[in-house]
This record gives C-alpha cells, sequence and structure tokens, in this order.
C-alpha cells in the first residue's frame, strides 16, 4: 500500500509540475473550494485560533482572514510539490533575497550559524539558502511513515542544497561539524508545539500563554553559535522574499531566554503584519499553563510574561 501511494502521489505531482503556472494557481483556487467550502479541512482549529489571536476582530474580520489563510494554504501545498520536479534556477526565481552579506560574513568568521524561522510563507522555500550561501545548509526533518515520500523528500532538499538531519539526531550532528571545525547554517522552525512532557519554557505570543522550544537558543550556547531570523514575505502570488535578520553573534553575551523571546517578537510582529501567512490550521495552543503547574507543581522563575519551570 505504501509503495502504491508513493507512485499515484509521485504521479500526480508530475502531472501538476507540467501545468502552466496560471493553470496551477487556478486549480489551487479549486483546492481552496473544496478544502473551506466542502470539506471544511480544521476549519474549526482556524477560527479558534484567530479568535485567540486576535480578540478585538469582529466575526465577519476573522472570517475573511480564515479565507485568505486557505487559500494561501493551497497555495503552498502546490507549489512545494511541484518543486519536487522544478530545476534549481525555476524555483530561485520566485525568491528574493535580502541581507545575504550577513551570512557571508559570519562564513567569512567560521561561526556556526542557527537560522530561526517559522511555518509563515512558503517554508520549504527556506532550503534555498543553501543555493546562495557558502553555507551548507541542514534542515531538520522528522521521518515520514511512508519510506517512499521520505526518500522523495529528501532528494528534494538535498537538491535544493540541503542536508536532511533526522530530529532525534541534530544534537549528535552538530556537534560533529562543531569538533571538525566545519561552519554549517541549521534551520529551526520556531512555532512548532512540544510534547507536554518536554516543555520547559512558556511565553506571551499572540497574546496567550505558549510553550515554546528552548533547542535553538541551548544549542547556539553550546556551540557558540550565531543566530539569524529568516523572515519570509509574500510578494504576490508565487513569489516571496527571504531576509536575514541578525539576533546575535555571541551568545554568551545574551541572558537567559534572549535568543528565544528575541526570535518570538520578529515572528509575532510579521504574523500581526500579515496573519493569513501562518499556519492556523496547527493547533498551537492545545497545552495550557494551568494544567502544567497543576500536574508539575512548578513555580516561576524568569521575570515577567515569560515563564520557566523547573
Amino acid at each position: 500500500m505504501k509503495l502504491l501511494g508513493y507512485i499515484l502521489a509521485y504521479s500526480l505531482v508530475w502531472l501538476l509540475h507540467l501545468m502552466p503556472e496560471p493553470l496551477l494557481y487556478l486549480f489551487s483556487d479549486f483546492m481552496y473550494f473544496i478544502t473551506y467550502r466542502v470539506v471544511g479541512y480544521r476549519k474549526k482549529v482556524v477560527l479558534d485560533n484567530l479568535t485567540k489571536a486576535f480578540p478585538n476582530y469582529e466575526s465577519p474580520e476573522i472570517r475573511k482572514i480564515a479565507k485568505r489563510f486557505y487559500h494561501h494554504l493551497c497555495d503552498v501545498i502546490l507549489e512545494t510539490a511541484v518543486s519536487h520536479f522544478q530545476k534549481e534556477s525555476t524555483v530561485l526565481k520566485k525568491i528574493t533575497f535580502r541581507n545575504l552579506e550577513l551570512l557571508d560574513e559570519l562564513y567569512a568568521k567560521k561561526k556556526q550559524v542557527m537560522a530561526v524561522s517559522a511555518h509563515y510563507g512558503n517554508w520549504e522555500y527556506l532550503t534555498t539558502l543553501g543555493l546562495v550561501s557558502e553555507y551548507p545548509h541542514i534542515a531538520i526533518y522528522k521521518i515520514l511513515k511512508n519510506s517512499y515520500i521520505d526518500r522523495m523528500v529528501k532528494r528534494k532538499r538535498k537538491r535544493l542544497g540541503a542536508i536532511p538531519v533526522p530530529m532525534e539526531k541534530i544534537t549528535r550532528k552538530l556537534i560533529s561539524f562543531h569538533q571538525e571545525k566545519r561552519p554549517v547554517m541549521t534551520l529551526f522552525l520556531s512555532d512548532q508545539r512540544p510534547m507536554f512532557h518536554n516543555i520547559q519554557y512558556w511565553t506571551k505570543f499572540l497574546g496567550m500563554d505558549t510553550p515554546l522550544f528552548l533547542g535553538t537558543e541551548k544549542l547556539a550556547r553550546k556551540l557558540d553559535a550565531a543566530v539569524v531570523f529568516v523572515k519570509t514575505r509574500k510578494v504576490k502570488r508565487g513569489k516571496y522574499e527571504l531576509e536575514i535578520v541578525p539576533i546575535c553573534e555571541d551568545p554568551s553575551g545574551l541572558k537567559p531566554y534572549e535568543i528565544t523571546e528575541k526570535h518570538v517578537r520578529i515572528l509575532e510582529k510579521l504574523i500581526r503584519e500579515a496573519p493569513e501567512f501562518w499556519l492556523w490550521s496547527h493547533r498551537r495552543w492545545k497545552h495550557s499553563i494551568e494544567k502544567y503547574r497543576q500536574k508539575h507543581g512548578c513555580h516561576q522563575k524568569a521575570a515577567g510574561d515569560s515563564k520557566s519551570f523547573d
């Protein structure tokens, strides 16, 4: 069954990549109609998340953002799918890069780089940084259950300049690069939700208590790595801009959790500017800080709205 699923998926994507771009986005509009109007894919989750993040918005405005989000989501699905068969030059024409000279400066200093981003815009295009930078680019991924599709995804990311590394092996891999004095850039998607038993840190994000992974900050401090944020903007349909925003070059000079707070605030501002381009179908606020306190008997250690627990 896995092989059959792979053959069907491969065939469909191959046919889609033959479509002229206007026809591809017309198909995306049809997908939107099915996804939002007919199936209502995760519509309750999306509307609930938007209502929590924008409590001052009336229902019509929330639904307007939701519709724009579903349009964008269908675009991303198709753009990502057809990129498996597109030439690197074709993909690069869809992206404008800003402030790449910062990466050049860090590479000249042989600094490891932690590049933080999120499920915003078309996050699969982030792997193209490996085509326009001197840095070998590590893309952390979760192994897919279908081994055939998993290999297909890895091939595509390698072709776009990335080194795919399973998330459970990333620490060991980065330490080995550090010991060999080989500078690499590692991409982290900062908006993923930790498992309940792995939560170590809470902060206010879009007005709500939100648990965050601390992996980026911990590895940056351990490896003396520079940290940047890769800010994505959707310029127009099928066109994106990736901007490298500096967070720190020397993590030892920052207070605990300051790196995490810095990249979270950049993402929060980006979402508020154009909310339809974030992945609202993810249950980001599934975990409750009150339940966490009750279960673990935790106490607050960090000042302000940010909370780190023993």
